[in-house]
């Protein structure tokens, strides 16, 4: 192999050694966000965590519902939501980049405040399933929804 090739094998071992150790930094965000939940959930929610293949899946299942946090090799994170009532959601909460100043963005977005959203709304904590999803259509996404039921519903949801 010629010496280029080399620098090439490790700038690949590099990058993906990077995206490795942020995934490994946004499930330690979201797990210390869970345990917060823990003492405030009323619902009968499942949860799960499967490592396969560099992925992460973090599932809240229960009668007819889950609610999934997808951490991908790729550096890519997706949330997805099913209810027996409603079609499949998928959002793309993070694309990955290169660009350290949006990872740190992100990092500090779910550090202050967005893994304690997605975990209040997975555990049940904010309102069932069914009624947050009634919202998600359109262009409204899952924190524009999350947004509704924490600020603006008030008792008449």
């Amino acid at each position: 192999m010629s010496p280029g090739r080399w620098l090439s094998l490790s700038g690949k071992n590099v990058k993906a050694r990077k995206k490795s150790e942020m995934m490994a930094e946004v499930f330690t965000i979201l797990m210390e966000a869970y345990i917060k939940q823990i003492g405030v959930v009323a619902s009968s929610q499942k949860l799960t965590i499967t490592m396969k293949s560099y992925n992460r899946y973090i599932d809240f299942q229960g009668y007819k519902e889950c609610f999934n946090l997808c951490l991908y090799k790729s550096g890519d994170i997706d949330l997805k939501m099913k209810e027996f009532c409603h079609g499949d959601y998928l959002e793309r909460i993070y694309a990955y980049t290169d660009n350290c100043i949006e990872q740190d963005a992100f990092l500090d977005e779910l550090k202050n405040g967005l893994a304690d959203k997605i975990m209040e709304v997975g555990s049940g904590n904010l309102v069932d399933y069914h009624s947050f999803m009634d919202l998600l259509h359109g262009d409204r996404h899952f924190i524009d929804s999350y947004n509704y039921f924490k600020y603006e519903c008030r008792s008449d949801c």
